[in-house]
């Protein structure tokens, strides 16, 4: 079954039983939400501030209880979806995988290489599926690069861009330490994810730019003192292959793109609607023309496409993408990225 068709068969194929609690009642949570009402998803949701619960319940139209625990120790849900600050993801997935519950989880799985060590165990002890939210996967315009790349069509690639930045509109805990923030968990961890799913594991990661440019941030009626990265530049090898990753918590407009040099050409390819994908071949392969190919990929609900995928593995008991091994590879390199050291090499 391909990507592009798990959010319609989803619903199409018995996931109105799906019952899913919702822990965390923030902007994500709503996303989460609508989704899986409009895959056909029963939805419950929680928060340890009951007021949020209420909030969201009532603007999504669904049911609330006044506690985490109340979802963790419901015997009816099938699974929960983590929608909590970085901070709390491990504690959340472990307390849900301890209580028999199969796992979403918005990214970046946890904080660190031991945590994400923590959560594999158990989930083999559980044999519950675990699903991290990597969406970006889920976009047309990679889906069609990844198929580019296996198909030969710009050679053997040798260099690659991949860049994400964007000021958002963020909460404050996006943006200190102790609660899991900074550019490298918020925005480069969708960067590394796809290089992993597009090119392979990192071989070697070197640090070479992470910096607060913007000491202080006004969110809402806030003024927020920073003391996590917003800018980290890195340089990766994976195989032959030359990566630059810059990500960013800085730039005005969101910003993304990917860019992949081969020896018979170049993929120029972004999330944004707007930014056309464009193959160059040097030479003619498939139905790919000498010189430029242009796609247009229109604007897509990734959260139905990446929900309704983890609804998919739920009914058809299967691993989903961007399970707990792919997130112990990323955490290995994110930490090299935080500690400033390189990963394998001389």
């Amino acid at each position: 079954m391909t990507l592009e068709t798990h959010a319609t068969t989803a619903a199409q194929n018995g996931q109105a039983t799906a019952r899913v609690g919702v822990i965390g009642c923030g902007r994500i949570a709503e996303r989460h939400v609508d989704a899986y009402r409009k895959l056909g998803a029963t939805v419950v949701v929680a928060d340890q501030d009951p007021a949020a619960a209420q909030r969201l319940a009532e603007a999504q139209r669904v049911a609330w209880r006044g506690s985490p625990d109340d979802l963790l120790d419901d015997p009816e849900l099938d699974a929960i979806d983590v929608c909590v600050p970085t901070a709390a993801h491990a504690s959340v997935v472990l307390a849900a995988l301890e209580r028999g519950k199969h796992v979403f989880c918005e990214k970046p799985l946890c904080r660190t290489y031991e945590e994400a060590e923590a959560i594999a165990a158990a989930q083999r002890e559980s044999g519950r599926l675990v699903m991290v939210g990597y969406l970006y996967r889920f976009h047309p315009a990679f889906q069609f690069a990844k198929q580019v790349l296996e198909d030969g069509i710009i050679g053997r690639p040798y260099f690659a861009i991949f860049r994400l930045g964007g000021r958002g509109s963020h909460r404050a805990w996006k943006h200190t330490t102790e609660s899991g923030g900074g550019a490298t968990l918020e925005m480069m961890v969708h960067n590394l994810d796809l290089i992993q799913w597009l090119l392979g594991c990192p071989d070697e990661v070197d640090l070479l730019r992470r910096s607060t440019l913007l000491p202080e941030r006004q969110i809402g009626s806030e003024r927020v003192r920073v003391n996590a990265e917003d800018y980290v530049l890195a340089r990766l090898r994976v195989g032959d292959v030359e990566v630059v990753c810059e990500s960013d918590l800085v730039t005005p407009s969101y910003m993304n793109y990917v860019e992949i040099q081969g020896d018979n050409g170049s993929l120029f390819t972004s999330i944004l609607h707007y930014l056309p994908t464009i193959v160059y071949c040097k030479e003619p392969r498939g139905v790919f023309n000498l010189g430029n190919n242009t796609q247009q990929f229109p604007p897509v609900n990734l959260f139905e496409r990446e929900l309704g995928h983890f609804l998919e593995a739920l009914r058809s008991d299967r691993t989903p993408m961007n399970g707990v091994s792919e997130s112990l590879q990323l955490m290995a390199v994110i930490e090299r990225i935080r500690e400033g050291s390189p990963v394998g090499g001389n």
